[in-house]
């Protein structure tokens, strides 16, 4: 089979910083090729390449034999390219069918908008998504898994010759995630359309790649055929070590009860949602996107508002109305959307990590370097961030170690109760392994965690009890020794 894309010694340098190392492998049509590898790897640094956004400081792309310079997104989009990103780059504030459409001929008609055009191709693409909304809806309507289908749909509906698609299931559910293999699969069948994928979820390597490419430190590692290859052998190729497993079921969790929680309802997105949490306990929440889970720990946080129900905190009813409330009495979110909500993207590292403890790097009223320097560097150890320099840029760093910082932040105002919202969304087995030691770390302190999280396994190998939710409601509760997930996705699905 002919290559479509050829990387023939690519390098890409930041300054003294080398992201892509003489880079050189080969996609074939037709065929959907996984690109692995830990966060840091090279994987973006690629992407941009193919996007147009990035030019190679040395080497050669060739698409179909010819060599291209890709130096621009339209020029990107001519070669046949569309690239799916990991963070939805979508304008919220206009309807689903707006977005599809945007910057697309096919929207207007003379100087007009196509409105019934285009809001029926869109109700089109919309049912072949499985998606229940208007085409004319606001995208900042839908949640997060959502927005991300209607990428994904934007990308297909342009009939691209080569699709990149970047961590695209990270925010699905399983439902979600094979609706989509499904469309990707009829696609690659009737159009012959080639897919580079990159997940962290190897699983989905196995199920959905024909070949696959590791990299490490952005160096190129092999190329094999998907069939040839188990997880366990990719996990090796791309952390270069074994992940440290021993751990994994330990409890930290006493009888102390450090939150209760009693029939809370707030309007259609949950109601009567009743659960404690103890000291060192970490408290699982499964259950498909839209059950609510979410909208709970947002309403805990005091970013929602309650119709009714009662947060006890070590057996005293409190009122949380905001999150200032919720930080007064200890309890500290780490935000689902780690880009839009976790962190300050145009601050540097320490100015993000630092932003919830004013109080520990002031002297007198006034910021004190000294101390603002010796936190960070305790963050930078407790933590395991990397990092080039502290007053870099936040989006310089890779997602897991944008992710540590988002905790460590959290972390640093001393709460006694962390709320998680997928806290590993979107990272690296290697960097998944290291955010499960530091919550466990973390239990071990005494604090007491709730995660929510869509990926079962994760669940599975860190929680104490996981509460399933469907509709708004608790449909199961499940120990650690009787948890499987067959069991957590009948609850799931109330059946």
């Amino acid at each position: 089979m002919a290559p479509i894309i050829e990387f023939r010694n690519i390098t890409k340098r930041f300054g003294g910083t080398v992201a892509l190392d003489n880079v050189s492998f080969q996609i074939n049509k037709g065929e959907v090729h996984c690109l692995c590898g830990e966060n840091g790897a090279g994987k973006s640094t690629l992407i941009n390449l193919c996007s147009g956004v990035l030019e190679p400081t040395e080497g050669t792309i060739l698409i179909h034999g010819h060599e291209e310079k890709i130096n621009s997104v339209q020029k990107s989009e001519k070669l046949g390219f569309a690239i799916v990103h990991q963070e939805v780059p979508l304008c919220l504030n206009m309807s689903i069918a707006h977005n599809i459409f945007l910057g697309s001929c096919e929207a207007c008609k003379g100087v007009f908008l196509n409105e019934q055009h285009i809001n029926q191709k869109t109700k089109e693409l919309l049912d072949q998504f499985q998606l229940k909304a208007d085409p004319t809806e606001l995208l900042g309507n839908l949640s997060i898994a959502e927005q991300s289908m209607i990428q994904i749909a934007k990308a297909l509906y342009s009939r691209p010759e080569i699709l990149i698609l970047d961590e695209p299931t990270a925010a699905l559910t399983n439902n979600q995630r094979e609706v989509m293999f499904d469309v990707v699969r009829k696609m690659i069948k009737e159009q012959q359309t080639t897919v580079l994928y990159v997940s962290h979820r190897l699983e989905e390597v196995m199920e959905l790649g024909d070949r696959m490419t590791v990299f490490k430190d952005g160096k190129f590692v092999a190329t094999k055929n998907v069939s040839d290859v188990t997880i366990d052998g990719i996990i090796s190729m791309m952390v270069g070590r074994e992940i440290d497993k021993s751990e994994w079921g330990k409890t930290f969790a006493t009888d102390e009860v450090l939150m209760a929680v009693k029939h809370l309802t707030s309007g259609r997105r949950f109601h009567d949602i009743s659960f404690s949490l103890r000291k060192g306990e970490i408290l699982g929440l499964a259950g498909f996107v839209g059950a609510g889970r979410t909208e709970v720990l947002s309403s805990i946080f005091g970013i929602d508002k309650l119709d009714s129900g009662e947060i006890h905190l070590k057996g005293k009813a409190v009122k949380i109305k905001s999150p200032r409330d919720a930080i007064r009495h200890g309890i500290s979110l780490i935000p689902e959307n780690r880009r839009d909500d976790g962190l300050v993207t145009t601050m540097s590292i320490q100015e993000n990590a630092q932003l919830t403890v004013p109080e520990r790097i002031s002297a007198k009223g006034f910021l004190s370097r000294k101390k603002a320097d010796r936190l960070m560097q305790k963050m930078i150890k407790a933590y395991s961030i990397k990092v080039g320099k502290a007053d870099d840029g936040i989006l310089t760093l890779s997602g897991g170690n944008q992710q540590k910082v988002v905790i460590a932040k959290w972390i640093g105002n001393d709460p006694e109760i962390l709320l998680c919202d997928e806290p590993t969304r979107g990272i690296d087995v290697g960097a998944k392994a290291e955010v499960y030691a530091i919550l466990r770390e973390i239990a071990s302190k005494g604090i007491g965690i709730v995660v929510v999280s869509s990926e079962l396994p994760e669940l599975l190998c860190l929680c104490d009890r996981i509460l399933v939710m469907h509709e708004g409601k608790i449909t199961g509760e499940l120990s650690r020794e009787d948890a499987t997930e067959e069991l957590i996705m009948k609850a799931a699905a109330a059946v």
